[in-house]
């Protein structure tokens, strides 16, 4: 399939060539917001190939270039308008000969009235909408490189900003859909839960996506109208609370392990210490994306896996370099750092396969100090008794070395495993992990996405039902499927069940002619109203399409099973989300949901659609308000409670019926003390410490590969 990537740079790169000013010459100004859009699928090397002089800031002060033609490419917002009016109409001779304008998403009447009555109107030569608005990360991945969305959707301090961002969202929907030239039947989630929190926010958006498509198409009748076009796609919505596992499990392929345990910068940069040629110690930051084939291959691979291909194609590489001074083959990654350095005529390969050695070792040194396997041996404990897990959990709760954030992921794994655990167990498990307040909120702040916490000691143990399928092929650490990989494929199967996932429309009687998908180029909608570029689509049969949306952070576990999903079925299954989570971001995240940080001022883009209903008041207690104590907050607590029955390593007065008195674990490890009554929704805790999280707390230095074998279980 052709990559969204590819698709967005080509976008981009025709617009620019559009614009054929007489002198050939021409500049690009880009605001700050759109700078990011075209950065995510361009090299500047590409634009400037273009008859492309320089490409300058809008915010910026700039040189004056009265010979030139300007291509300007911007978010549509009053700011963003006023600069451009500015260029023309604020300095003495205007900046530029013309402006040729480019708005990423739609331009709002008043804003595009504000233009046509400006002094700058006398020089504006095209005035165009090209649908651009958002980031292509990978072939098969978009975002919107909006975190603070998490909060804007979920927190209720945020509800006045509920509608707004929904329809920031819808926009650029709207703009995946016309880039890619689809226009999709849309499939949203809906809770059966008549209190769920976000019982409506993709029944919202999807109704938002639907009216803003269905007014596209009444404006530009030729959008899907091309012959040959693939088979009508299906745009998937869905939010954050569809599955609350993922977000929080240890993922051990490599793409995930790497963003999970090392310092990347929004999952594509990462920066390592070398020795220098002269023996200096140096810092490097490279680009882990589509340009580096290593890590394409590799990253959705199992970290096993990965190492292995590491060395094949290290062993191969040597094989195939005739001069190479050892041919004795790399038996393992120490060998290959070895081998690395002996081949400076290689730089480019060397420097590729010394990044991702250097990767793995560290991914695996923190691995083994950090305690994973045995953390995810309890996560995966899948059909495994209560018992036995609270056995292996408890200690390692109580271990220092696990760091406080793999204690918040154990323990909301644990309640959510259990849909809900009793009081007095919540206050014995904190007494073991001994976590901060601002975590203890992390764990609260679920109930906004519909987490049962609490349950009384009367009420039966019922799971959620949610349909859970083992990998059974999997390693004994890595079977988890994701939620969302379980409900697309019984969508591509035809059986998943319409209750959970209606659609928008009657797929029976929308239409087939405005179904079809059509490769779209830059249309002027201020003029001609139908300048279509007739180039495109071709007679090969091509796959059709399932775009995935989810509302409030996408996990790396998630984007693979778009790839894999695509490779089995043979569907082009393109996966996005306001922006990409790791599980340390998402604890974080959690932590302020109920005091979500300030943004600073930012360009505002225009809105789309008409107000929308009030989002239904949250029912959950604020830990912030004058809150009661958890047992008044959920519900009295006897002293006597049938928890968990008496098991080998506890006292018959520890975990089970107690009579209100905590005897404690009569394991090999210290015990912590019992806590004084719980203050917040969900138990007390000590205050912060500064050595909490395994950022740092963790210096790598890897010995890798300690039986390697046994870590894995293969």
């Amino acid at each position: 399939m052709v990559g969204v990537h590819e698709i967005l740079k080509k976008r981009i790169l025709d617009t620019i060539g559009s614009v054929q000013p007489a002198g050939r010459w021409k500049v690009v100004v880009v605001d700050a917001r759109t700078q990011k859009v075209i950065s995510s699928a361009c090299k500047m090397f590409d634009i400037l190939e273009g008859n492309v002089t320089l490409v300058e800031s809008l915010e910026k002060s700039r040189q004056p270039y009265p010979t030139l033609e300007a291509v300007y490419i911007l978010t549509p917002s009053y700011e963003v308008i006023t600069k451009v009016i500015e260029d023309f109409a604020k300095h003495k001779t205007p900046l530029y000969a013309a402006a040729h304008l480019f708005f990423t998403s739609g331009l709002d009447e008043k804003l595009y009235q504000r233009l046509k009555t400006s002094p700058a109107s006398n020089y504006i030569r095209k005035c165009t909408e090209i649908y651009i608005d958002f980031h292509a990360v990978e072939a098969q991945v978009y975002s919107f490189d909006s975190p603070e969305s998490f909060f804007k959707l979920y927190s209720p301090e945020e509800a006045v900003g509920y509608e707004d961002e929904i329809r920031q969202i819808a926009k650029k929907l709207v703009s995946v859909c016309v880039t890619l030239g689809e226009n999709p039947l849309i499939r949203y989630q809906r809770s059966l839960e008549a209190d769920h929190p976000t019982k409506t926010l993709s029944y919202k958006l999807a109704m938002l996506v639907q009216s803003e498509l269905d007014q596209y198409v009444r404006d530009y009748p030729e959008f899907g109208m091309q012959e040959n076009p693939r088979p009508r796609g299906v745009l998937f919505i869905c939010d954050r609370s569809l599955d609350m596992n993922a977000p929080l499990l240890h993922e051990f392929t490599y793409q995930a392990m790497v963003n999970d345990v090392l310092p990347m910068e929004n999952g594509q940069k990462y920066s390592y210490a070398f020795t220098a040629p002269d023996g200096s110690s140096q810092t490097k930051e490279v680009m882990l994306d589509e340009s580096d084939q290593i890590w394409v291959e590799i990253r959705h691979k199992h970290m096993k896996d990965c190492i292995e291909k590491l060395m094949a194609d290290f062993n191969d590489f040597v094989g195939e370099n005739a001069g190479f001074a050892d041919k004795d083959k790399a038996a393992s990654l120490n060998d290959m750092k070895k081998m690395l350095a002996n081949l400076p005529q290689f730089q480019n390969m060397k420097e590729k396969f010394s990044v991702h050695l250097g990767m793995a070792q560290e991914s695996m040194s923190i691995f083994d100090k950090q305690k994973l396997p045995s953390i995810a041996n309890i996560e995966q404990a899948n059909g495994h008794h209560p018992k036995a897990i609270i056995e292996d959990m408890v200690p390692l709760l109580d271990d220092p070395v696990v760091s406080s954030y793999n204690k918040v992921r154990m323990l909301l794994l644990y309640i959510m495993y259990k849909n809900g655990i009793i009081e007095e167990d919540r206050r014995k498990l904190l007494a073991h992990a001994r976590i901060s307040y601002e975590e203890n909120d992390a764990i609260n702040n679920t109930l906004l996405f519909g987490v049962k916490l609490i349950r009384s000691p009367l009420s039966s143990e019922k799971k959620k039902s949610k349909q859970k399928v083992i990998n059974e092929g999997a390693y004994d650490i890595s079977r988890y499927i994701p939620q969302l990989k379980i409900y697309l494929e019984n969508h591509i199967n035809d059986k998943l069940d319409a209750t959970q996932f209606p659609y928008a429309r009657d797929p029976s009687g929308d239409g087939e002619s405005r179904g079809r998908a059509v490769p779209v180029q830059p249309v002027s909608l201020r003029s001609t109203r139908a300048e279509w570029y007739k180039r495109g689509a071709t007679s090969e049969t091509r796959a059709s399409r399932l775009i995935v949306f989810v509302a409030g952070g996408v996990t790396y576990s998630e984007l693979r099973s778009a790839y894999e999903l695509s490779e089995k079925h043979n569907k082009d299954v393109i996966i996005g989300s306001t922006h990409i989570i790791t599980p340390t971001k998402f604890v974080d995240d959690l932590k302020l949901l109920r005091r979500p940080p300030r943004p600073s001022a930012s360009v505002h883009p225009s809105t789309l659609a008409p107000p929308l209903p009030q989002r239904p008041p949250n029912s959950a207690p604020s830990p912030y308000s004058n809150a009661p104590p958890a047992s008044s907050a959920y519900g009295a607590s006897p002293k006597s409670f049938s928890g968990f029955s008496s098991q080998q390593g506890y006292a018959a007065s520890g975990y089970g019926g107690t009579g209100g008195a905590y005897g404690g674990y009569q394991g090999n490890h210290n015990q912590q003390p019992y806590p004084p009554p719980a203050n917040a929704s969900f138990g007390h805790v000590q205050k912060p410490s500064s050595s909490s999280g395994a950022s740092s707390s963790y210096k790598p230095k890897s010995k890798f590969g300690k039986e390697l074998g046994k870590v894995f279980k293969f």
